[in-house]
């Protein structure tokens, strides 16, 4: 076994950097390492997308959950202790993600799917228009650092921002931001909405045939955040009854393999999709930077410092 000191254990493959960050303050186990199964009792500090239950059941000694993604709902979390820290890594990818968003939105204000699809056919006549930002409103659904983003972005084009928070508040100046109960407001009034926040259990089927009826029905809907926050089914039923809608959406139902399920959202005309690729897993350097700046949080807590994105755990238990 290696030398007895402060025991971080990785499920995600560390970058050079980021294992020269953790290894003067901690031996560090990768979780396929051949001790793995003895030094479970004795790991501090975890790095992880998902965590395994059975091994998170036998770290007696385990203060600090991060999680290499800002979103935390793939966690276990029944079964993490009231005592450990989680943290997310809220920050680590958001200019990506923000940029992503970006691209859906502006593909579908200017349909451009609808454009360079013809145009591959040969028809070299419009046969739709483009939508004018400026002017416009745009209705963000959750403001942390990839909403704030958004929001910058959304300024530059002199749109009308609106936007949902859990507390209300928001140190960033919109045209108005509102909490949970201002959200059948946000979404009536905005033409572009983009979903950014955590999937919790009280985001969890947010969005859903009620709240998509108060939509304007020609807005345009984007999610980048997690795809639950939607409710599948009355997506789809609201996208069969309202054609002149347009949904566009990074993060789906069912991943990989299990795609095809969620591949009747894409035969309609009016939306776009793309497979999770707006933050790390599309791009190696944003991926680089999240696993980096977990592997700094980590050091923050093991040298006695309060580590950044906290979790409420309330918001999922």
């Amino acid at each position: 076994m290696k030398a007895d000191r402060p025991i971080v254990l990785t499920y995600i493959d560390l970058t050079d950097e980021a294992r020269k960050t953790l290894e003067p303050y901690a031996t560090v186990y990768d979780r396929n390492d051949a001790e793995v199964e003895y030094i479970l009792p004795k790991v501090e500090a975890v790095i992880c997308f998902k965590l395994d239950v059975n091994h998170l059941r036998k770290m007696r000694n385990l203060r600090l959950i991060q999680a290499i993604t800002a979103g935390v709902d793939a966690l276990p979390w029944s079964d993490i202790p009231d005592n450990v820290i989680v943290c997310s890594n809220a920050g680590s990818n958001d200019s990506a993600v923000a940029e992503h968003a970006w691209a859906l939105i502006l593909s579908l204000a200017k349909n451009l799917h609808i454009h360079i699809r013809n145009m591959k056919d040969g028809h070299y006549e419009p046969t739709v228009g483009v939508n004018l930002l400026e002017g416009r409103t745009i209705g963000i659904i959750g403001l942390g650092a990839i909403g704030r983003r958004i929001a910058e972005a959304a300024k530059a084009f002199r749109m009308r921002v609106l936007a949902v928070t859990k507390s209300g508040k928001s140190s960033f100046e919109c045209d108005f931001v509102g909490g949970p109960e201002s959200l059948d407001k946000v979404l009536s009034e905005s033409d572009v909405v983009v979903i950014a926040s955590p999937l919790t259990k009280h985001t969890y089927n947010m969005i859903n045939k009620d709240r998509l009826s108060k939509m304007k029905k020609n807005a345009i809907l984007v999610n980048i955040a997690r795809a639950s926050i939607i409710h599948r089914e009355d997506m789809l039923q609201f996208l069969r009854e309202n054609p002149e809608f347009r949904f566009a959406s990074d993060v789906w139902w069912n991943m990989n393999e299990r795609f095809q399920e969620d591949y009747e959202f894409m035969k309609f005309p009016n939306v776009i999709g793309t497979p999770w690729i707006g933050g790390g897993l599309g791009n190696d350097e944003v991926w680089v930077n999240m696993v980096n700046k977990a592997a700094e949080n980590v050091v923050r807590f093991l040298k006695g410092e309060k580590p950044l994105n906290i979790v409420d755990k309330s918001d999922y238990v």
